[in-house]
């Protein structure tokens, strides 16, 4: 049987359930290997771990040594786009266009962190979009005709599976590359005879170098007379501290690209979890219990919101401030949990209960007041704009907003159309492109403008009373998009000195210039080269200079 499964050309970790027709008579052994692995023809079974080896290097080269991300991750990620779609038109296959949309997406993600500086929370997102839209296209690359599963019928269920497995195969994709690797092919050639005299010295020089090299090494660390012997090419002033660690950073790396591109070029199905169709068919009584109920809420609550959503009328009681404030996060969270809801009713409802006239009544049912409550959350945005300005957290969630609204939209017609198997990707692309507008706006920038300019102009209204005072050490927080603003209104946002009566947030003129020429000031390595901080480091040349004293507080 292995013969023969040999013959057939199944590698390490492959069935024939995965490959081809399955063989008549399958053992014990059989069941026992591992399916998460794809025939590879000869002349490829190298090129997975040759690209990781180039691949590990390139990022090695790119970030050792350097204070962040910038042009080093842009280009990574064009290498190994280039690379993985080199590959596979090398073997003779087409990627799937939905799975390069991802992998072109996560390469725009990277080239937002070299044009833009996202702020903290922007920043965590974008890096979660970036992984997620990395790893979800080089599983689905291949064609579905090969045994794949398409990425624009995936269900939600599929693509976390999908996600999960990527950081499992992260760990096991790398030893995968290794046992694939043809490494009989690096052996000589055989020949008659014994080896020539040139050859055997050659060989034994290239075993003496790391002998000489490493105890040497040692031996320079317990004496200073003997790392001073021979001449100063050959001196023994190795750091083995900081080989060391150059050597594991570097395997790191290849094996990070190795785990990266398992799945693009030797995985047998995007994910290893395989998620089995729901065999409850549930009927209308079922699931429309549970819709109408929900639906009853979502009515109720948004009566209650009519009078301030109509005419500004607020419950007896109740202040603008505690309406705005109260509320905004948990009703994004009611929006997108009904998603979720609407599809497990869906996915669990027998196929004539989801075309019926009753089922498709009941969703219309919760989605028509969960747009009011939509509604009421955008209305309590505005407002709180309005009385307070921009934050982070404000215009992260207006983006959510808008999301959330247009994902509803487009699941409430496929579930018009009964067919819900279309849903997720369009979503998740949604959503990662929403993202990505949201970096190209810059929002430090744009929170630093508004503010300021509430600050200058003294803006007061029905929810504010009083002007609104901006503390520029907060503005400084936002990163360097905000520091062009940040510096061109600092006579207005600093005081020269903060006395004992002063107001809260006060900030000292000097202060502020040593931090921004501490952290801005400073020419940045060109691999970590990025656009916002290259003109938040001209902006900070204006400046007066720092004092002495101030990099050592």
């Amino acid at each position: 049987m292995d013969a023969v499964r040999a013959a057939r050309g199944y590698g390490a970790g492959m069935t024939p359930d995965e490959s081809g027709p399955a063989l008549p008579g399958p053992t014990a052994l059989d069941a026992q290997l591992p399916t998460d692995a794809a025939p590879d023809t000869p002349h490829l079974t190298a090129t997975p771990l040759l690209l990781a080896l180039g691949l590990g290097s390139a990022a090695h080269l790119l970030a050792h040594g350097t204070p962040g991300l910038g042009l080093n991750l842009s280009v990574w990620l064009v290498l190994l786009t280039g690379a993985v779609l080199w590959a596979l038109r090398r073997r003779g296959e087409r990627p799937d266009r939905a799975a390069l949309a991802l992998l072109l997406t996560a390469v725009a993600f990277g080239l937002s962190f070299t044009l833009r500086a996202p702020t903290p929370q922007l920043g965590a997102l974008g890096a979660l979009a970036l992984l997620t839209s990395l790893t979800l296209g080089l599983s689905f690359l291949r064609p579905a005709g090969s045994g794949f599963a398409g990425l624009r019928r995936a269900g939600p269920a599929h693509l976390l599976g999908t996600l999960l497995s990527a950081g499992l195969r992260l760990a096991y994709g790398p030893l995968t590359l290794l046992a694939r690797f043809p490494w009989q092919r690096l052996r000589p050639p055989t020949r008659q005879g014994p080896p020539g005299r040139a050859g055997r010295i050659a060989l034994g020089l290239l075993l003496t170098a790391p002998v000489v090299l490493v105890f040497g090494a040692l031996l320079a660390g317990a004496d200073a007379r003997f790392a001073q012997l021979g001449s100063a090419p050959l001196r023994w002033n190795l750091n083995l501290d900081g080989a060391f660690s150059w050597t594991v950073t570097l395997l790191v790396w290849c094996a990070l690209a190795g785990g990266l591109l398992y799945p693009a070029l030797l995985a047998a199905r995007p994910s290893i979890l395989r998620v089995p169709p729901p065999h409850a068919r549930l009927g209308l009584t079922e699931t429309g219990l549970p819709l109408a109920a929900l639906a009853a809420l979502f009515v109720t609550f948004a009566a209650l919101q009519l009078p301030a959503l109509l005419g500004g009328t607020l419950p007896d009681g109740e202040t603008y401030a505690s309406f705005i404030r109260q509320g905004f996060t948990e009703l994004m969270t009611v929006a997108f949990l009904t998603a979720g809801v609407l599809l497990g009713t869906h996915g669990l409802s027998a196929p004539r209960t989801r075309t019926s006239a009753g089922f498709r009544a009941l969703t219309g049912a919760v989605l028509l007041p969960l747009a009011m409550i939509l509604a009421s959350a955008a209305q309590r945005w505005t407002l709180y704009t309005q009385a307070y300005g921009l934050s982070e957290t404000r215009v992260l969630g207006a983006a959510f907003l808008a999301w959330i609204t247009l994902t509803l939209a487009w699941l409430a017609w496929r579930l018009w159309r009964g067919d819900t198997d279309r849903f997720a990707f369009p979503a998740l692309l949604g959503g990662l492109l929403t993202l990505l507008a949201l970096t190209a706006l810059n929002p430090a920038a744009l929170i630093a403008r508004v503010n300021i300019h509430r600050h200058l102009s003294g803006v007061t209204n029905d929810l504010r009373l009083t002007p609104q005072q901006v503390s520029a050490a907060e503005l400084a927080q936002l990163g360097a998009g905000a520091v062009p603003d940040l510096v061109r209104h600092l006579d207005a946002l600093t005081v020269p000195t903060c006395g004992p009566g002063a107001a809260p947030g006060c900030t000292e003129r000097q202060d502020l210039i040593n931090l921004l020429r501490d952290v801005y000031g400073r020419v940045p390595d060109w691999r970590s080269w990025n656009l916002a901080y290259a003109r938040a480091f001209a902006a900070v040349q204006t400046l007066p200079p720092a004092t002495p004293d101030s990099s050592s507080r």
